[in-house]
């Protein structure tokens, strides 16, 4: 897996994290890490691009969540526990509504279908491209 990010700052500051390759157990750290990294620099708001993912494991699942979850402040859960990710994860895709501190960009196929199986389309809105994912936090704002 590789992980690479910007900013754009037209309109707003937007960080967009790429992720390229499979997200599962053996990577799934490093996605929270980089996360962890940007929020600290200062980053709120975070575009996720999935364009180049071609597998998304429950591993995974936990990532874009505690991306999410770092993104508006809150630290994730441990996820060396196991099951109690999974429920915090259930939890947050039925009682919390949309997030808005972070979205998904463009998701293949597989992945989508993993995205919608899981309830997570109805967690972190998913866009068709990078312009729309920074507009929607525009217009947020």
């Amino acid at each position: 897996m590789e992980i690479t990010s910007h900013q754009t700052t037209d309109p707003i500051p937007v960080s967009v994290m790429a992720l390229h390759g499979e997200l599962d157990a053996s990577n799934y750290l490093d996605v929270i890490d980089h996360v962890r990294k940007l929020y600290a620099q200062g980053a709120r708001q975070l575009v996720i691009d999935l364009s180049d993912v071609s597998f998304l494991s429950s591993s995974g699942l936990v990532a874009l969540h505690s991306a999410a979850l770092l993104m508006r402040g809150d630290e994730p859960p441990n996820p060396d526990l196991g099951w109690s990710a999974f429920h915090a994860i259930a939890s947050d895709v039925e009682e919390e509504g949309f997030e808005t501190c972070c979205t998904l960009v463009n998701p293949q196929p597989r992945v989508r279908k993993s995205l919608e199986m899981t309830g997570f389309s109805a967690f972190l809105h998913i866009y068709n491209d990078i312009d729309s994912a920074v507009d929607a936090f525009t217009t947020a704002s």
